[in-house]
């Protein structure tokens, strides 16, 4: 029978090649790509601007009010989903802090449902559009980068997506920067002046306003925006924002009459820190890079030192030798 310091020992090899083993194939059995955990749970975020200025289209003067507005985009991963996609639900809200009612500070409310490659965050389809003001549901194609850009950005020009073109317009990418001890991309999006009716049948897309004789003229809704995304390099997810907004009802050559909206406003720092904190749960290549060292180290010191054990004569063996 084996004595006890002998059993030991080959228990100790036994666990330290397990941990060895263990450490070195991690990284390949673990995925380190950036794609979205399914658990990864809700994500927001919410521009405020103290100084806005907007059209009430639900009034039939639609008079143009200073008041507060926010807007909150809420992103919830939902089923089906699978190793490489998950299910989307985006809701974008634009709401002004005034005193009428509900409907009339409701500036616009929409609900977006695709299916997503969980690293590039592209669409795999279109997305289903819902819309509490006005209509029926849409199909919309092209949805890509958006809340999220593709896992390990790089640093290059992407098409990302405006939900009121309902399509891409390209981002700039501008600087690399360090936040939270994670390296952070900034990319600017320019979208110049676009005739919305131009783009797709919308009841606002066009008005009517006195002309420069005093004869009824038409009117269009042009639509522009600076945005500046700030994207967690390795997950690809956007963890901060500043978006300024200037649509207005204008002449058919773009001469600006009639302010639709006037929208200009950054994240609170508070929920940028929350998004940076998800951006970290959603990669695990720093766990498992840490983990991994961890089970080599700690596998090649149990597994030398049952070795040794193994190796060393018994006491008993000692003593029949003399």
């Amino acid at each position: 029978m084996l004595p006890t310091s002998r059993v030991v020992s080959v228990l100790l090899m036994g666990l330290g090649a397990a941990l060895l083993i263990a450490g070195l194939l991690a990284p390949r059995l673990i995925s380190t790509d950036g794609r979205l955990p399914l658990d990864m749970g809700e994500l927001t975020w919410t521009l405020r601007d103290d100084e806005a200025r907007s059209m009430v289209l639900a009034d039939p003067q639609r008079p143009v009010v200073n008041t507060p507005v926010t807007k909150q985009r809420h992103v919830t991963l939902e089923e089906p989903s699978s190793e490489e996609s998950v299910t989307v639900r985006v809701g974008t809200t634009e709401l002004r802090e005034s005193q009428q009612q509900e409907a009339d500070r409701l500036i616009s409310a929409q609900v977006w449902s695709y299916a997503m490659d969980r690293s590039t965050g592209q669409a795999l389809g279109p997305a289903t559009l819902s819309q509490q003001l006005a209509s029926p549901t849409a199909e919309i194609e092209g949805v890509g980068a958006w809340w999220k850009f593709p896992a390990q950005v790089e640093q290059r020009a992407y098409e990302v997506f405006d939900e009121t073109l309902r399509a891409g317009a390209p981002a700039e990418f501008q600087e690399a920067q360090e936040r939270d001890g994670r390296e952070v991309y900034h990319f600017r999006q320019v979208i110049e002046p676009t005739n919305m009716a131009q783009r797709y049948q919308g009841i606002f897309h066009t008005t009517e306003f006195e002309g420069a004789e005093g004869e009824a003229a038409r009117g269009f809704l042009f639509h522009s925006a600076t945005r500046d995304y700030y994207v967690d390099r390795e997950s690809g997810l956007v963890v901060d924002l500043h978006e300024k907004i200037d649509d207005y009802y204008g002449t058919a050559d773009g001469a600006k009459r009639e302010q639709v909206l006037a929208f200009d406003a950054s994240l609170a720092s508070e929920q940028s820190e929350a998004l940076l904190d998800a951006a970290h749960k959603a990669t695990s290549r720093g766990s498992v890079g840490a983990w991994s060292w961890a089970g080599i180290l700690i596998g090649t010191v149990l597994l030398v030192v049952g070795l040794l054990g193994a190796l060393r004569p018994s006491s008993g063996r000692n003593l029949a030798r003399r």
